[in-house]
């Protein structure tokens, strides 16, 4: 393997291990701040380092390609990190991290019936059976079944989301940078959040900001789960192909759960290991061609 290639297997992993431990930082930020005003931070942030990174403005088209933007930042910013940051209240972030990798199975069915560009294989199909199979296993696991399982739904939800996010992504207009339908899809979703907050009458707690583990927490999240890390795995996809990059995401429920083990002291069950093993393996059957 060259040095061009082994720097863009480097990239994807740096940007899956941020991934991976970013739902952990949303967790240890619970304790300090409301799920909204986490995103709220979260994302004005991103926000502006998406600005430094690209700070050049497209004109306005047409409302179409805004409306576009606006159902991107509804579904893979406010209604994804809503329902995320809502699972981490209730249930384990190695739970989350869990259903978080069923997304490409999930995509791949979004995919099929919104763009007609993904067939329905006799292995996608297998695949999602066994990876449901590991996903039921987690939601009907009894520790706390009330609680846990209302967190466990939230995060299977936004599975579901951000796979519909993923599909409808693939229609972006061909000549925007991709750094620019990022940040506006950032734009919106933090419109949608700035609302939430105005309906829900509270004011933001920027006292919680003083504190060392919420501004570091914030920082992480912002700075580097959605803004070094979106460039490494630019770089990462340039260098060893989309497909090679997208495999590196059986990696999520191994490094959230052993961070939040870690850091959380989260328990691992020998039932979260067999769905563990069940949900990759039906990854892997389901994208085996």
């Amino acid at each position: 393997m060259n040095s061009y290639k082994a720097l863009g297997h480097l990239f994807t992993f740096v940007t899956i291990a941020i991934w991976s431990t970013a739902f952990v930082g949303n967790k240890v930020l619970l304790a300090y701040l409301t799920p909204i005003e986490i995103m709220i931070f979260r994302f004005a942030l991103a926000y502006v380092v998406m600005l430094i990174i690209y700070p050049k403005f497209t004109p306005f088209k047409s409302i179409k390609d805004e409306l576009f933007f606006f159902l991107l930042g509804l579904l893979g910013v406010f209604i994804y990190f809503l329902l995320e940051n809502f699972a981490l209240k209730y249930t384990q972030a190695t739970n989350v991290g869990l259903f978080m990798g069923a997304i490409p199975i999930l995509t791949a069915f979004a995919s099929y019936y919104i763009n007609k560009d993904e067939r329905i294989t006799k292995n996608l199909i297998i695949g999602f059976i066994i990876a449901f199979i590991g996903i039921a296993m987690i939601l009907l696991e009894g520790r706390e079944f009330k609680i846990r399982f209302i967190g466990d739904m939230l995060a299977f939800l936004g599975a579901i989301t951000f796979a519909l996010y993923s599909a409808i992504l693939k229609r972006a207009p061909k000549d925007l940078n991709s750094i620019v339908i990022t940040r506006k899809s950032f734009f919106y979703g933090l419109i949608l959040m700035l609302l939430y907050y105005l309906i829900d009458g509270n004011s933001l707690n920027f006292q919680a900001l003083k504190n060392p583990v919420v501004y570091g927490n914030i920082i992480y999240l912002g700075l580097f789960s959605s803004g070094l890390a979106y460039i490494l795995y630019q770089q990462g996809v340039k260098r060893i192909g989309a497909i090679s990059a997208s495999n590196y995401i059986y990696l999520v429920p191994l490094l959230t759960a052993i961070t939040g083990v870690i850091v959380l002291n989260e328990q691992i069950t020998t039932t979260m290991l067999i769905a563990g093993a069940l949900i990759l393996m039906g990854l892997y059957i389901a994208q085996k061609r």
